[in-house]
């Protein structure tokens, strides 16, 4: 992706918050680990043990994500809280997508951070990229199973894309579970989209 010029910087502070969200570098990895594992190891029950590792280690492996596109946190605090994985093209992100859309991946929140609108700083940077990149589309997937995460993307005017809906077991190439859905959203960022693909088949089935 070509740089950004400097009217669509992303590092922003959210004064009601006390947030900045900016690009990270290398050495915050670690942090995001942390948080990553933080973030979502709560969720371990609703998946099954073998699953569970893949999507962990999928979640984990920043330098992939960053392959694609910027790493972003947000900090409160001179402290990592948040982050988030920008993808401007969806297409590479692997999960079905139309190329030419973008898309965002592993978003957290810290849990002692949550309720801070984390996320809702974090969602609204990956926006401005995608605008700013003049994507059509901003579009990404969240788990069934994560409740206040549906609830929020719902609050916020978000879609719902049920062509682009994903088993995360099949997914990751394993059979004989029953189906953990992982559900597409997305939102128009341009006045005339063109109409949404559907997929040529079922992707990752």
């Amino acid at each position: 992706m070509p740089s950004l010029p400097p009217q669509h910087s992303i590092s922003t502070t959210t004064t009601a918050t006390a947030l900045r969200v900016r690009r990270a570098r290398p050495r915050d990895h670690a942090a995001v680990r942390f948080l990553l594992l933080a973030a979502y190891l709560p969720y371990a029950p609703h998946v099954p043990a073998p699953v569970f590792r893949h999507y962990l280690a999928d979640l984990l492996d920043l330098d992939r994500h960053a392959a694609h596109g910027p790493l972003l946190v947000a900090e409160a605090d001179g402290r990592i809280v948040g982050s988030a994985a920008f993808y401007p093209d969806a297409g590479t992100l692997g999960f079905g997508f139309p190329s030419g859309w973008a898309s965002g991946r592993a978003l957290a929140a810290h849990p002692a951070a949550r309720g801070r609108g984390v996320a809702r700083a974090l969602i609204a940077a990956c926006e401005r990229l995608a605008r700013a990149d003049r994507s059509p589309v901003f579009a990404f997937h969240t788990a069934g199973f994560m409740r206040s995460a549906i609830a929020l993307y719902d609050g916020l005017g978000y879609v719902r894309a049920p062509a682009y809906d994903v088993d995360l077991a099949q997914h990751y190439g394993f059979d004989g579970y029953d189906p953990i859905p992982v559900i597409a959203y997305r939102r128009d960022l341009v006045a005339a989209a063109a109409p949404f693909p559907e997929p040529s088949s079922p992707p990752h089935r």
